[in-house]
């Protein structure tokens, strides 16, 4: 019986294995291949910079005459990308292959025996993104599957992923993933899977910055905060999303986690986003749509939603586009409804990162199915983590970011129970490196020993600011926030008055501000004020 999801991956393969899709061998570089559509000149600009900045050959670059659009049939799958795609690949010695005798019931060539040396298959902008669904090239065996898996639409990529598959399975439902929870799979598993990532997004400029910036990120490690947003309709979802945060908290990243049923959105704290995964709504919303909200170079982005990629191109629709757009460098999704079991697990992509992986890697690395709805987007050379946090502390003293590199350390050195270290460190990176996030950090160190003079003196550097950028304004209301709590309600309330006096803030946080204002106002016997701000929040509703 050929039903997909019935693991096939027993099937006897035979054939010398050439080089194991997981080695982290020095000629992984060389084994990329990248295909571009020769239709789409931004698909082989896209691929030519690749190529350049990553030192892989420009042999390596496979062009296919394909249709211009996001969304193509099965037929045109299979005529113009499938077929073709394959030919090639056994013509340059990419896969070694026997075919099978005839093509299968939507047209496609299958081989009977392979092995390939393909360390990643990369599509490009361009190359189209998902298959529609068409019921009269089904399956024959398809009525014994469940309704829900009576469908042949999915993702590309993921159907390129089983180019050197056996021959029997239909594109109708899913594959199970041989690879998935193997970071190192066997060589009978290894054999039959191509990983497949897609350098993709809005336009050309924004996929050239996601490849820039994932460089630059190697380069340097990964620098920024975590922020994970639980609250979803399924409680298993909730269970991955806390198990990412928990591996964040561990690797001594600086963690916030919204765990009610509200979603997270401007009035959290959200500077230097390293790593953001939430759920669940259908869109990009709220910061994740501020094109000039600063985002850490090299930034994980991860929102759990069955259709979070239905489109590249746009910022508004679904969320890749809006997150590689805002500048996030690796990210993944589903093009139709995939079923929570079926996407990515978003603790098992972390996990595969924080371990030193690439981000291709951790990508099949954390999919259950294959030929069926996921996509990743990002550069999957990209190692997030190649750079520790020791050779961050030596070597990055100049870097922008340099102060969220000194909250991981402040949080190493309190997880291993050297507190004192832990204040000292804080304290003189404060004198050195005055900045608003580390003088929080500190304050909020002096408030644990019970120093309540040195908690309000860590924080003398915001009466320096005049002016906050936008993505410090729920940062300086948490602090305004803890002056209050620690009986300095007078400076709080300047603050916030500092802060309400900036007219740009976006209306949530604009209407938190204004709320917590006007309490503090009236417990400063400051009436007129505090109703004045009521009101105003009132409209703003």
């Amino acid at each position: 019986m050929s039903i997909k999801y019935i693991a096939w991956f027993s099937i006897a393969v035979v054939g010398i294995f050439w080089i194991a899709i997981s080695s982290l061998a020095a000629d992984e570089v060389d084994r990329v291949v990248v295909v571009v559509n020769a239709n789409e000149p931004d698909s082989a600009a896209i691929a030519a910079y690749y190529c350049r900045k990553r030192g892989i050959p420009e042999a390596n670059i496979i062009a296919l005459q394909m249709p211009i659009k996001e969304t193509i049939t099965v037929r045109e799958f299979v005529e113009t990308i499938y077929n073709p795609l394959l030919k090639a690949l056994i013509k340059q010695r990419w896969i070694k292959a026997v075919k099978a005798n005839e093509p299968d019931v939507v047209g496609r060539e299958r081989v009977a025996v392979a092995t390939h040396r393909i360390s990643y298959l990369v599509t490009t902008r361009g190359v189209p993104l998902r298959i529609a669904n068409d019921a009269t090239l089904l399956n024959p065996d398809s009525e014994q599957l469940p309704p829900l898996f009576r469908v042949n639409h999915g993702s590309v990529d993921s159907e390129l992923s089983l180019l050197a598959a056996p021959p029997h399975w239909p594109m109708t439902a899913l594959v199970p993933n041989p690879l998935f929870g193997k970071i190192r799979p066997s060589s009978p598993d290894a054999k039959r899977v191509i990983r497949v990532s897609r350098l993709d997004g809005p336009s050309v400029a924004t996929v050239e910055q996601l490849i820039d910036r994932s460089l630059q990120a190697e380069a340097d490690g990964l620098i920024g905060r975590a922020y994970f947003d639980l609250g979803g309709p399924h409680t298993k979802g909730d269970e991955w999303i806390r198990a990412a945060a928990d591996l964040a908290a561990k690797a001594h990243f600086d963690t916030d986690i919204e765990q009610t049923q509200r979603v997270m959105d401007a009035r959290e704290r959200y500077d230097a986003p390293a790593i953001y995964m939430g759920w669940y709504r259908p869109h990009a919303y709220g910061p994740w749509r501020m094109p000039q909200w600063p985002v850490p170079a090299g930034a994980i982005g991860f929102h759990l939603h069955s259709f979070s990629a239905p489109t590249l191109r746009s910022t508004t629709r679904g969320w890749l586009g809006a997150l590689v757009a805002q500048g996030y460098c690796a990210t993944v999704g589903n093009v139709y409804e995939p079923y929570l079991e079926h996407t990515h697990r978003p603790q098992m992509l972390l996990a595969a990162l924080l371990d030193g992986h690439t981000f291709g890697q951790a990508a099949m690395f954390s999919h259950s199915a294959l030929s069926w709805q996921g996509v990743a987007i990002g550069d999957p050379l990209y190692r997030p983590f190649k750079r520790g946090l020791d050779a961050q502390l030596q070597q990055l003293t100049e870097h922008p970011l340099y102060t969220y590199v000194c909250l991981r350390q402040i949080n190493r050195l309190q997880a291993a129970g050297q507190s004192d270290a832990a204040l000292e460190f804080a304290r003189t990176e404060c004198m050195h490196r005055p900045a608003l996030p580390l003088a929080y950090k500190l304050a909020q160190l002096y408030a644990a020993c019970g120093d309540s003079e040195k908690t309000y003196e860590a924080l003398h550097v915001i009466h320096y600011i005049t002016r906050f950028s936008v993505d410090e304004v729920a940062l300086v209301k948490q602090i305004a926030d803890f002056l209050h709590q620690h009986n300095a309600s007078e400076w709080a309330f300047e603050i916030y008055q500092q802060l309400i006096d900036q007219t740009e803030a976006p209306q949530a946080l604009r209407i938190a501000l204004l709320k917590s204002g006007a309490q503090l106002a009236a417990q400063q016997g400051r009436m007129n004020l505090s109703s004045r701000w009521t009101l105003e929040a009132q409209k703003l509703k």
